[in-house]
């Protein structure tokens, strides 16, 4: 494989940059976020690589699931950030960090777990080649869908408020009067993942894939991987948005099934 330098990566942000004043002179008016998050990544990135590298030769179950439980936090994290109306903090921490971190721990986790020891079977099952990098993957995709359904079910659920307590007041139950919520919210969550799949291998090349076949891994051995991969993808992340509507749900009802919109505080 043919390394690159730092200085190839120097090179290479300085198209950043310029992009950011390209976009700044046609009206972007969040260029500074754009490099902000550019530094954060590479900042991220290269720490990741310096822990990682450590991780791998430690061959340390505790350390694997030190990592593991960080890359949970942060993703809890994520998607907290990404709702524009979150739910009220219960003691410590905001209601929607912990529906995050919730849905990601049923979905991502347990199927990182699920093809480790099932599937794949590295020796030991926890190896950090291939445990970290698996969750990495699949809690990615799970955090953006799961943030993207999230909001757009809060957002929904104050705009619309008057339609879903008419149809309390018809009789429906709190799952019935939010269910046209709940259908708008899941195809604003899965859209992104069945494009993913529709284009996969035709219009791109899936990043693992890639990176495999730019390490020396045959190329059908790194395209069983990536079906893998998709197939877990596509379990996690529709299974981890379902959890989350119906924990929101919870939260958005009281105990006598009326519409409770102060539980939610506007970022």
């Amino acid at each position: 494989m043919i390394s690159l330098s730092y200085y190839d990566l120097a090179g290479l942000s300085v198209m950043i940059l310029l992009l950011g004043l390209l976009l700044l002179l046609n009206g972007f008016e969040q260029t500074r976020q754009l490099w902000v998050a550019s530094a954060r990544m590479v900042v991220q990135l290269l720490f990741m690589g310096v822990w990682l590298s450590w991780v791998f030769n430690a061959d340390s179950w505790l350390l694997v699931a030190l990592v593991s439980v960080v890359m949970l936090l942060f993703a809890g994290y994520e998607i907290l950030k990404r709702q524009t109306y979150r739910f009220q903090t219960n003691g410590l921490v905001s209601g929607s960090f912990v529906v995050g971190l919730l849905s990601l721990s049923m979905t991502a986790l347990v199927l990182t777990i699920f093809s480790l020891t099932l599937v794949i079977q590295p020796q030991p099952w926890y190896e950090a080649q291939y445990a970290i990098p698996l969750l990495g993957m699949i809690l990615g995709n799970s955090m953006t869908a799961i943030g993207l359904g999230l909001d757009t079910l809060t957002k929904s659920a104050v705009k619309q408020k008057a339609q879903i307590e008419a149809q309390l007041a018809l009789g429906y139950t709190a799952k019935e009067a939010l269910m046209f919520l709940k259908k708008q919210s899941l195809h604003t969550a899965m859209i992104p993942v069945i494009n993913m799949l529709a284009a996969a291998g035709i219009v791109s090349l899936p990043g693992m894939m890639t990176g495999q076949i730019l390490a020396g891994i045959d190329p059908m051995e790194a395209v069983k991987y990536q079906i893998m991969i998709m197939f877990l993808i596509t379990v996690s992340t529709a299974s981890g948005v379902l959890i989350a509507l119906w924990l929101a749900q919870k939260k958005l009802f009281d105990p006598r099934m009326r519409l409770n919109l102060s539980q939610l505080v506007k970022s």
